[in-house]
């Protein structure tokens, strides 16, 4: 008999930025919300369950741009001492941004953030050369 194979594959279909600094996340949402007049507002927080019983609570706020089909997270990287992406430690927050893509300008976009006095990096972020890209599906 022939053996067949399911191959489950995740879709990674968006672009993450990081973001450093020092603000706490209320205080980075609403520089943000200020400075792109965006409405990003608080979710229910991400909770991991690690191996060694560790538990991980991701802060979460989210913006829906309805006019361009847009969705964008705004996830703390962090949760005290334990990393969401240990391998992205010097990397306070995160950007997702899912949706329509095609027409999603990269460079326009985080141009206002480098405006942002919290905000000292922004970057993009390859997320296909991760170690753990698999966190990044929720």
């Amino acid at each position: 008999m022939k053996k067949v194979f399911l191959d489950i594959g995740f879709d990674y279909h968006f672009v993450l930025y990081g973001i450093v600094s020092i603000e706490t996340p209320h205080r980075l949402v609403w520089l943000i919300n200020q400075c792109l007049k965006s409405d990003f507002s608080r979710k229910e927080e991400l909770i991991f369950n690690f191996r060694d019983n560790e538990e991980l609570n991701i802060s979460r706020f989210s913006y829906l741009d309805d006019l361009n089909h847009l969705e964008f997270d705004l996830l703390s990287n962090r949760d005290g001492s334990i990393y969401w992406l240990p391998e992205l430690r010097k990397i306070d927050y995160f950007i997702m941004v899912k949706g329509a893509l095609e027409s999603f300008k990269k460079r326009k976009y985080t141009e206002p953030f480098k405006k942002i006095e919290g905000i000292q990096i922004i970057t993009e972020i390859n997320h296909k050369k991760l170690k753990e890209k698999e966190r990044l599906i929720f």
